[in-house]
């Protein structure tokens, strides 16, 4: 399930505009208890072909007209499942693939605090090393 911010992200679309083709197409959209859209991955590929319809010069009257074909015949039950199991792997692929950029960004992280404190002890050598020159040339 997705929300109207997260299908929008995965569409490329305005939540507006998915809010609007729901009301256009006559999309039965389910709610959460609080009322708000929750989207399923089916209700995702649908806005994914209005959005590829659109792309090939499609007015919404003329996709309207294709909508209910697209649901009795785009989707046979083991396509349908066959896509399901996709989208479950591309999720489980995404997951690993935030926590890898996580891991990278800690490992940036601590790479920069290593910089710094590398810095600052070769400026503490630096200045014990001037010290060290001064207090000679004083003697001296």
């Amino acid at each position: 399930m997705y929300s109207v911010a997260e299908a929008a992200e995965l569409t490329g679309e305005k939540s507006s505009a998915l809010r609007y083709w729901e009301e256009q197409f006559g999309l039965d959209i389910r709610r959460n208890p609080r009322g708000s859209r929750w989207y399923t991955a089916g209700d995702i590929r649908m806005f994914l072909c209005v959005c590829e319809l659109k792309k090939k010069g499609l007015q919404l009257k003329e996709i309207r007209e294709i909508i209910p074909i697209l649901r009795t015949q785009a989707y046979a039950p083991e396509e349908q499942q066959r896509r399901e199991r996709f989208y479950q792997i591309l999720e489980q692929l995404m997951e690993k693939l935030r926590g890898k950029r996580q891991q990278e960004e800690r490992y940036r992280r601590l790479d920069q605090a290593i910089r710094r404190h590398q810095i600052a002890r070769k400026q503490i050598a630096v200045t014990e090393e001037q010290g060290r020159k001064k207090r000679k040339r004083n003697r001296q």
